[in-house]
């Protein structure tokens, strides 16, 4: 007789479905709107914001990779469209010629700042329509009461 209680994995894998499906809506809809009113995307403000949290604004290029949680050549690529761009600059780490800093300038730092605003904007209304959704309804509400865990 197959169980469908806590413990079973059923409880588990829909947890994931409904955390991926989630996910992928929220996403989308912040994706777009990062992308057309400031021309940057998700991960590429992702990486500005690991910047401007530091008090420098640098980082090592491959500490950019472990917070991202990218490849090396993906955050290479961000950190090059992003230096096109004029929001970082990239330079030979002063303690060790074989590593690459990232900096944030001042108009990355302005741009992060109000696509910031703007991301958390987007999230919090596609969290209010995903919890009229009925695949994705008890996640946010677990989301939304629990008391959040700082990443680091």
């Amino acid at each position: 007789m197959e169980t469908w209680g806590p413990g079973s994995g059923r409880d588990e894998i829909a947890i994931w479905r409904q955390l991926t499906r989630l996910m992928e809506q929220v996403n989308a809809t912040a994706g777009r709107r990062l992308t057309r009113s400031h021309g940057v995307s998700m991960n590429e403000l992702l990486l500005l914001l690991s910047l401007t949290e530091r008090r420098d604004g640098t980082l090592r290029m491959s500490d950019l990779v472990k917070t991202l949680g990218a490849n090396q050549p993906a955050v290479s690529r961000m950190v090059a469209r992003l230096e096109d761009a004029e929001w970082v600059v990239r330079r030979s780490a002063v303690d060790d010629k074989r590593g690459v800093d990232v900096r944030v300038t001042e108009a990355g730092r302005q741009l992060a700042g109000m696509a910031e605003q703007t991301l958390r904007k987007a999230l919090a209304e596609a969290l209010d329509t995903a919890a009229l959704t009925d695949s994705t309804a008890s996640l946010v509400a677990r989301l939304r009461y629990a008391p959040a865990v700082p990443m680091d």
